[in-house]
């Protein structure tokens, strides 16, 4: 079923709009707009409709709305009346939707244009020469003319409270100013280039500003390029759609002003704001009748990452996904366009080659080759994703790809891939097989013998299926919906502060870094319980390396009673407590029974054992295939040993291990959180707050992490200089500062003070602790 917004998008990208006002006289095209005589007060040359959007006007008599409300207007519909027949002509059946839902979601559109209107005039319009300026002359900064300014309809966002009064004045109220996220926080301050971001029908869900600041301003500030209104959900809009929608073929970049750049230069581009497809965007792309997607991220390695995520989130749709390549000194197709002009980036775009090819070319770029163990891994990922395949042309281009970037033959490759497509074919035979048993038994345990016999031949069918035997069916659009998979949101740290900046991001590393002593399993463990409490619905599991399971699991017990046995001994309190006193203590009691709920249900599991990677990556791959996986905590990396004979160098065997577990959390699309300590290189400078290269020199962790975040307790550095013990008496409360080193999917540099309260291991948000950014070293 689908809702207006895609019904209206299927008609606009088949011209629907020039034969739902066919009738009227006078029609005559002027650029997005044709105008002809209104059909309600029959005034000529006033009335006009966009062919980008599903809305009309006349300039006469002052009507104005979408097509729901012209059929209303003009053939006598209802609002549901209208709304079927629309459906109907689009071939689809329309989901159940309210008048007085749709009403507010198109007052909130047409108050947000309004405002784009006033943000437009304020940076082209005559009269705001000066207050502008700032903004014209970013914009000339980056290459752009004024006609380019003009066609990408960018706007400055000058005065609050002009803008406000400007609405009013338009008849809308404060209240709908403000629901509309015109007056986020930041918005006409450190943001005041803007342009609106669209849903699938070219309707406004958000107004998006870009920050005039340098990046070297930006990150001192702590600020993020692009600041997006209150209330904006950008998986459901694509930037640059409404002038790419129809298009057979469709580019796809990262950056906002680069889809509206391209776009201008006659490229049919959308910007997806950020490196995933969401389901909606793949979706909307569909029915507009796009077939192909060139994608054209960034030329550098998260480009290149997200380009795999991107390939994988295209593999189960009907668009045939390109990458696109050009010279590696232009980071972005905006920037290349602008220094050599279009024939580079339009050879480029001529010479893009089928994703599966650049995967496979991918997956070998990311092991060492040169190594028989490296060799292997790249085998396997590779025929895993080959096995995956279901075009037979993909499945050359992908191997062929292979062999190139390996300096394998076919022949080195053919019992590889036979065996490879016999595993899948068993597995997927395996798992229809056992789908389906329980319910072929039930039927025939309650006599329902032809229904039995009828799920029989259905599970034979699909079993002759899975290994090829027949041609596959048709691949509903019920299956798609299905298939698709939304990236899950990156998961709270439990720390206000924190949150704001830097969350737990999904399919990607994030590293706990810190010198012994300076809390790093101890906030790992609250981590842990945070994460146990905000998401029930999800197992977590946790791996130490470093202390026995008793030690982690009584130290969890501490930390989510927050009961003092004892201020200078506790944990040895628990022991004796947990051993001889049970039940005489209701806050732990009330601990230990939420422990044990959560272990004996599975959606806490605690190890010690000493695995070496490649079984700890298996036990991962297991253990995610078994419960809906929330996250899995390591303490810590250096710990973790290798199968193999450790390399001469350390930061080799480190290099594997972290390759290895980062492939976990990309193809199991889970948070892989690690524990790190520090190199020595810290206690030779004066300054022993960790630093990003505190962590180099350890194979790739600090490159394969998403999110480092590095802690430092004053207190315990204060003990050290002294020459004194960490068991040295100290005071119970102290400050443990949180730095956040890297962070890709959103602002680093900050560092956040956090309260350690040390008798029962808890970090607690500090009210003292402001944010704040790193002082500079």
């Amino acid at each position: 079923m689908a809702d207006i917004q895609e019904i209206y998008s299927i008609l606009l990208s088949r011209g629907y709009q020039d034969q739902l006002f066919s009738a009227l006289p006078g029609a005559k095209r002027q650029g997005r707009e044709t105008v002809a005589e209104c059909p309600l007060c029959h005034k000529p040359a006033h009335f006009s409709y966009s062919s980008q959007k599903p809305v009309w006007r006349c300039w006469s008599c002052g009507e104005a709305g979408d097509w729901v409300k012209y059929l209303e207007k003009t053939s006598g519909y209802d609002f549901q009346r209208a709304l079927v027949y629309l459906a109907e002509i689009a071939g689809v059946e329309v989901s159940p939707q309210t008048k007085a839902n749709y009403q507010t979601y198109v007052r909130r559109a047409d108050i947000l244009e309004k405002a784009q209107e006033i943000f437009i005039a304020g940076l082209i319009g005559v009269g705001n020469e000066e207050r502008s300026q700032p903004v014209l002359d970013y914009l000339k900064a980056r290459g752009y003319s004024p006609e380019d300014i003009y066609n990408m309809e960018l706007g400055a966002y000058l005065d609050r409270k002009d803008l406000q009064a400007q609405l009013l004045q338009a008849g809308y109220t404060s209240q709908e100013i403000q629901a509309s996220g015109l007056l986020t926080k930041g918005m006409g301050e450190d943001y005041q280039l803007t342009l609106l971001w669209r849903d699938q029908a070219g309707r406004a869900i958000g107004i998006v500003g870009r920050s005039l600041l340098s990046e070297e301003a930006l990150k001192q500030r702590g600020l993020p390029k692009y600041k997006y209104s209150f209330g904006l959900h950008k998986d459901q809009g694509l930037i640059g759609f409404t002038t790419s929608r129809g298009a057979d073929q469709i580019v796809i970049v990262e950056g906002v002003l680069d889809a509206l750049y391209l776009n201008h230069k006659g490229f049919k581009t959308v910007a997806v704001g950020g490196t995933s497809l969401s389901a909606a965007q793949i979706k909307a792309l569909e029915t507009a009748g796009t077939k192909e997607v060139l994608i054209a991220l960034d030329m550098d390695d998260p480009g290149r990452r997200a380009t795999e995520k991107m390939i994988r989130s295209l593999s189960t749709s009907r668009l045939r996904a390109y990458v696109v390549s050009w010279p590696a000194e232009y980071k972005d197709p905006d920037e290349l366009i602008r220094k050599t002009g279009t024939e580079i980036f339009q050879e480029a775009l001529t010479k893009a080659e089928r994703a599966s090819r650049w995967t496979a070319r991918r997956i070998a770029f990311r092991h060492d080759l040169s190594t028989d163990r490296g060799l292997d891994q790249a085998l396997e990922e590779a025929l895993a994703v080959y096995t995956g395949l279901d075009d037979r042309l993909e499945k050359r281009s992908f191997i062929e790809s292979l062999q190139i970037s390996t300096g394998l033959s076919e022949e080195d490759l053919a019992k590889r891939l036979e065996e490879a497509t016999q595993k899948a074919s068993v597995k997927l035979s395996q798992s229809i097989l056992q789908r389906y048993l329980q319910d072929i038994q039930q039927r025939a345990s309650q006599g329902d013998i032809t229904g039995a016999e009828q799920e029989l031949t259905k599970t034979l069918r699909e079993v002759r299926l899975s290994r090829g035997v027949e041609p596959p069916g048709p691949y509903l659009l019920q299956d798609l919906t299905e298939d698709l998979i939304n990236t899950p949101p990156a998961l709270s740290t439990g720390y206000q502060k924190l949150d704001d900046t830097a969350r737990i991001p999904v399919g990607a590393l994030t590293i706990v870094a810190g010198r012994p002593g300076h809390g790093k399993t101890t906030f790992q463990l609250n981590l842990l319980a945070h994460l146990l409490r905000t998401y029930p619905d999800k197992a977590f599991y946790f791996f130490s390396y470093e202390e026995a399971r008793k030690a982690i699991a009584t130290k969890l017990i501490m930390i989510l009673s927050g009961e003092v046995l004892h201020v200078e001994t506790n944990y040895g309190a628990y022991i004796n407590y947990i051993k001889e006193k049970r039940g005489t203590n209701k806050k732990i009691e009330q601990a230990i029974s939420e422990y044990e709920s959560w272990t004996s249900t599975g959606r806490l599991l605690i190890s010690d054992q000493m695995a070496p990677v490649e079984d700890l990556a298996s036990v991962i791959s297991l253990l995610t295939k078994e419960r809906d996986t929330g996250a899995v905590i390591v303490d810590y990396i250096q710990k973790i040993p290798l199968l193999r004979p450790a390399q001469s160098q350390r930061y080799l065997d480190l290099k594997i291990v972290s390759s290895l577990l980062l492939e976990q959390a990309v193809t199991q699309d889970i948070p892989l959180i690690l524990g790190s300590q520090l190199n020595r290189a810290v206690m030779g400078r004066q300054d022993k707050r960790p630093r990003l290269e505190d962590m180099r020199e350890s194979g790739d962790i600090e490159q394969d992490a998403n999110l480092v975040l590095g802690l430092y307790t004053e207190a315990i550095e204060k003990l050290e200089e002294e020459g004194l013990s960490p068991g040295t008496k100290q005071d119970p409360e102290v400050d443990l500062q949180i730095s956040v080193l890297k962070n890709r999917a959103g602002i680093a540099g900050r560092t956040y003070c956090l309260n350690f309260y040390r008798p029962v291991l808890t970090i607690r948000d500090n009210s003292r602790g402001a944010s704040s950014p790193m002082r500079p070293h």
